[in-house]
Formats: structure tokens, sequence, C-alpha cells
């Protein structure tokens, strides 16, 4: 972890670099390399470090759910908690949905996966990648469990 705020600093100090650069030696470099060159790498290199950091957030603090035959296993991995392991049973599951809040999670398909549960317990999954593919899954898994008990 302390390896990405480094991976961090570094790229915020090359971005700062290049705007300090193009500010303070504007009248002798030329207008065009400036205007055009280095004033948009430093913007993108800045954009780029704070995008990574947030991915890095994102994929730090996920659930990791493993579908199974049966029931789906949730891993969360947070900083203080790792490893708490839980388990969902697919025959106690009743509804399951998917649903995005705004238009970068619908760019970078993260969306929260809703699992509704007998007795009205609802479990909401963040930052899902793909969650329609988890649906398309389990509503396999359902099927094909429905056809083996009949």
């Amino acid at each position: 972890m302390v390896f990405r705020y480094l991976k961090f600093s570094f790229y915020l100090i090359i971005s700062f670099v290049f705007y300090f650069i193009s500010v303070k030696f504007w009248y002798a470099l030329w207008w065009d390399l400036v205007n055009y060159i280095i004033l948009p790498l430093s913007f993108i290199t800045l954009n780029y470090a704070f995008i990574k950091l947030i991915l890095y957030y994102i994929w730090y603090y996920n659930n990791l759910l493993i579908f199974y035959e049966d029931k789906i296993i949730v891993i969360k991995s947070t900083l203080l908690d790792t490893d708490n392991v839980e388990i969902i049973d697919l025959h106690k599951i009743t509804k399951i949905d998917a649903f995005s809040y705004w238009i970068l999670a619908n760019i970078f398909w993260y969306w929260t996966l809703v699992i509704e549960q007998q007795r009205d317990k609802v479990r909401e999954f963040w930052y899902v990648p793909k969650p329609y593919k988890a649906i398309w899954l389990l509503n396999e898994v359902k099927e094909k469990n429905l056809e083996k008990n009949k």
C-alpha cells in the first residue's frame, strides 16, 4: 500500500514539474510547445494519478464474490478486517438486481449488486464489475438446482 502512495506522489511531482516548466519558462519555449504538449501532459499525468488511486481504493475495499453450485461465498477485504468469509445459500435468495447511481459507474462497469434473501434481508455489494454477468450466473445456477430437484 505504501508503494501505491509513493507511485501517486511520483505522478503528482511529475505533473507539477511539467506545470512549473510551462509557467516559468513559457517565454523561452515555443508557445505551441507549451500550449499543446507540456500543459496537456501535465493535466493528463495529474488525472492519471488520481484515477489510478481511486481505482486502487475500489479494488482494495471490494468484496470477492465466488459463485459456487448451491451457495455464494463472500470474502470481505478491508484495511482492518481481512478474509472475513460469509456464505449465502442460493435457496434463500428471492431476488437479484443490479443498479448504478451515476455515469462513471456505467463507464467503468462497477455497479451495485443487490441480493434479497428470505425474511427481508437485503445485501448490497458495491463496485461489482459486470454485475449482469453475475446475475446471469446466479440465475443459471438456480435453474440447474431447480431441474436437479425435480
